[in-house]
């Protein structure tokens, strides 16, 4: 994947079986730049109002759900966002795994409450028939709470997952045998550090378990592409995937 070597190097400190990584405001790079002036919502088919045909391919599902399969290649990530969270603030991981080579999927769940790892495999499954051999799962909240789950059912194994202030039961991450990072901010009560650090602990059959604790912040999931460290958080996201992307 291009530029693999130096996002490989952000997680030079990440041990092989899990450990914590703190990350400092001062250490990250410069705050994200303002928010470009709203567009007018797309009238064609598009996910969310932000992802369009001009971004990949938009497909239906379910009960009148959308979504969108960005970019090419044989390595892709399905992203699942956090209840009651927008497709579209995942927008910034999305254009970096397009732009690094990567097949990414993204979906419209529009806040409905039925959601969980069945949703995840479909789309897992509808990604492996556009052609993608390794696949991850990245999503928020629950959404990284589903794709842990999600990992420990897929007929064909995935290449890792990452959780954004996710969390999952003891029994559920204890059958995990993937690579698994965790990211969280310092100040999130829901899930805290400690429990972060408590689910590496559980998934004791995967080979690699980082745990990145985001310092001085208190954002959840894709809040996290909104602070100052948005760019420390992206990079050791593209990092980790291309330390496991075959």
């Amino acid at each position: 994947m291009p530029r693999k070597l130096g996002l490989i190097a952000v997680l030079f400190a990440l041990t092989a079986c899990g450990g914590t990584v703190s990350k400092d405001t001062a250490a990250s790079p410069s705050a994200p730049s303002a928010s470009p002036t709203a567009s007018p919502s797309p009238t064609g088919p598009n996910v969310g109002g932000c992802f369009t045909e001009a971004d990949g391919g938009i497909f239906s599902y379910g009960d009148g759900y959308t979504g969108v399969i960005m970019g090419t290649g044989p390595v892709g990530a399905v992203v699942s966002y956090e209840r009651g969270g927008d497709v579209c603030a995942w927008r910034p991981l999305a254009d970096r795994l397009k732009a690094a080579g990567y097949r990414v999927l993204l979906y419209d769940r529009s806040g409905a409450a039925a959601f969980g790892e069945d949703l995840i495999v479909e789309m897992a499954g509808r990604l492996r028939k556009e052609g993608v051999k390794r696949l991850f799962l990245v999503g928020g909240s629950i959404g990284g709470h589903m794709s842990i789950v999600a990992a420990t059912r897929l007929k064909k194994p995935a290449a890792a997952v990452v959780s954004l202030s996710g969390f999952a039961l003891a029994e559920e991450v204890a059958p995990l045998d993937v690579p698994l990072l965790q990211i969280t901010a310092e100040n999130d009560r829901s899930p805290t550090p400690s429990i972060v650090e408590e689910v590496a602990r559980a998934a004791v059959d995967s080979p690699d378990r980082p745990v990145v604790i985001v310092r001085g912040e208190g954002a959840h999931a894709s809040r996290l592409f909104e602070t100052a460290q948005s760019q420390m958080v992206l990079d050791t996201i593209m990092a980790f995937l291309a330390k496991h992307d075959g």
